[in-house]
């Protein structure tokens, strides 16, 4: 079975991925996000003094830009399927639409374009400074877990795709 379903004749560069490999991807995204989770409530909070909180960065960034207050649950449902399916969809479309490096730069590299997302663009729309340069040390740490969870998620669905071709 094919890993993708092909929109156009041609060189396929614009595909989408089949259900198997969405399911892969979210497969790979879990594993990333429960590295994620633990690193950023433990090693984080002995470095910097205090664990990382994306939730709060989500519920910040509502209020800021829209002015409304969402629940910690609705901001914790809200970082766990980007961590878990948008991620590594976006993961899946860079990798396989615009460019690969092969693994494990893929993994670590996504890993940090997700950093740059999550802190070089969502902190300033949340009220933040840019890559929270007023606390380097947790920014730093959101650095380490961002490419680490990177490298797990992108692995675990690399492998599992390669896995069904066997």
């Amino acid at each position: 079975m094919d890993t993708t379903t092909t929109l156009s004749a041609g060189t396929g560069r614009f595909a989408v991925p089949s259900l198997r490999t969405i399911v892969n991807l979210a497969i790979g995204g879990f594993a990333g996000l429960g590295f994620w989770e633990a690193f950023s409530a433990v090693p984080t909070a002995w470095a910097a003094g205090f664990p990382l909180e994306p939730p709060e960065l989500v519920r910040s960034l509502f209020s800021h830009q829209l002015g409304l207050t969402i629940s910690l649950t609705t901001a914790k449902l809200l970082h766990y399927l980007t961590g878990f399916l948008f991620y590594p969809i976006g993961y899946w479309i860079v990798t396989r639409w615009i460019r690969s490096f092969g693994m494990p730069a893929d993994g670590w590299i996504w890993g940090i374009i997700t950093y740059f997302i999550a802190l070089g663009f969502f902190a300033p729309l949340a009220g933040q400074q840019f890559l929270l340069r007023d606390v380097p040390v947790l920014s730093f740490m959101s650095l380490i877990g961002h490419a680490a969870y990177g490298y797990v998620a992108a692995i675990v669905f690399e492998r599992l795709e390669a896995y069904r071709t066997l």
